[in-house]
């Protein structure tokens, strides 16, 4: 609360939320009622209704939602099609292995795990370096007005996000060694 009354300027002695703690057994709606009908001037919010509006407001209502939604997606794509890039450079170095398994008899199912344990490696290796820049960003961010949370929940998020766009990369690397004749190998 106290950063909140900094940012806004607003004097100790004056509030602008007041937090109602429910004993237990009470019901959130009842007693959101009853405040409503003494208090007719004043908004009375249940906790889900204040996140819901407090979200919708700063999604929504702000151009920080639309900046923070456009850049989670361009770094996505630009992720993507990076990672994709570096895929498909290590299987094209490496056709010449692959051409050998499947001359070996490896299934193509077994050459396609390989990529994406590749790519899983990737995502996770990548996932730890960020998620470490990112505890310590949010560890400095503690002494500024608008702190950074990074929640296990939104970690765990990432890390599947991580993981997807990594192996959603791995496809043109596939697409590449599916169609490697295994007699290349024979030719040399």
């Amino acid at each position: 609360m106290k950063k909140a009354r900094d940012i806004l300027s607003v004097p100790p002695d004056q509030a602008t939320f007041y937090v109602v703690n429910l004993l237990p057994g009470a019901h959130a709606a009842q007693v959101k009622q009853e405040l409503a009908a003494k208090l007719p001037d004043v908004s009375v919010y249940t906790k889900a209704e204040f996140l819901k509006l407090n979200l919708d407001y700063w999604l929504f209502g702000t151009g920080a939602g639309v900046a923070l939604l456009g850049g989670a997606l361009l770094g996505l794509v630009i992720g993507t099609v990076i990672v994709a890039q570096t895929l498909y450079s290590s299987t094209k170095d490496h056709l010449t292995e692959f051409a050998t398994l499947r001359a070996l008899g490896s299934s193509s199912t077994y050459i396609h795990k390989v990529i994406l344990v590749q790519a899983i490696v990737s995502a996770v290796i990548g996932f730890a370096i960020g998620i470490a820049v990112s505890l310590v960003v949010a560890q400095f961010s503690e002494v500024t007005p608008m702190p950074i949370v990074l929640t296990p929940l939104l970690a765990v998020l990432l890390l599947g996000a991580t993981v997807a766009m990594c192996a959603t990369s791995a496809i043109a690397s596939i697409f590449k060694v599916t169609k490697i004749d295994p007699a290349m190998v024979f030719a040399r």
